[in-house]
């Protein structure tokens, strides 16, 4: 009895291991298996068009394609971890219940530096606000505590010699448009890497 009794002790210590928080903490069951999500704003296939038209100018000007080539324009609002769909369609359908779909104004392009090494090409949203009032109604569903700059990227992480080839020349990538948004786009990561459409949740009067 006792030589049982120590068996099925050491067989629960080492499956415990298994399982252990970061604190060294035994788990009786393993943690939920996490799944990146993206909320983001989808313009219209018009603007998409048009945006991998300016993408596919800055290619010939700097003499070669990059890794987010095959990047779709967006509006990034941000990204969360769940165990199931569910769960985050629930959060954003509560944390859109009274929103109005709004205009949103495209005009000009801009640079923002990311230190001495690379640089991002946008898209300028000329009106943020109905964007950045969008955004703050997520963040008590989805506890976030940082701001957001609304921008429509062309091109991110241009390494600087690069962007020295398109410097003089940022006025090629102006453009102006707009449209109405009435809906929030969720994709969710596939596990080879990219992501796919969960799911597109209307505004309150979208049409």
């Amino acid at each position: 009895m006792k030589t049982c009794e120590v068996f099925l002790s050491l067989s629960f210590l080492t499956s415990s291991k298994m399982n252990t928080t970061k604190k060294g903490q035994f788990l009786l069951f393993p943690p939920p298996q996490l799944t990146e999500y993206f909320v983001l704003l989808s313009p219209t296939e018009e603007i998409k068009k048009e945006t991998t038209k300016l993408k596919k100018k800055l290619y010939k000007m700097i003499g070669r394609e990059t890794e987010n080539n095959k990047s779709v324009a967006h509006i990034s609002l941000f990204k969360t971890k769940w165990e199931k769909d569910k769960h985050v369609l629930d959060r954003v359908r509560k944390s859109i219940a009274d929103q109005k779909e709004f205009s949103v104004e495209i005009n000009g392009s801009d640079v923002y530096n990311h230190g001495t090494k690379a640089k991002t090409l946008f898209l300028k949203i000329e009106n943020p606000k109905p964007i950045q009032s969008l955004y703050d109604s997520f963040k008590e569903e989805f506890k976030i505590k940082t701001g957001l700059n609304p921008h429509l990227t062309i091109e991110q992480n241009i390494p600087v010699a690069d962007f020295e080839k398109i410097q003089d020349n940022l006025d090629a990538f102006h453009y102006k448009s707009g449209w109405i948004c009435n809906k929030v786009t969720i994709l969710k990561k596939k596990e080879k890497g990219g992501f796919k459409v969960v799911e597109e949740i209307l505004f309150q009067n979208a049409e």
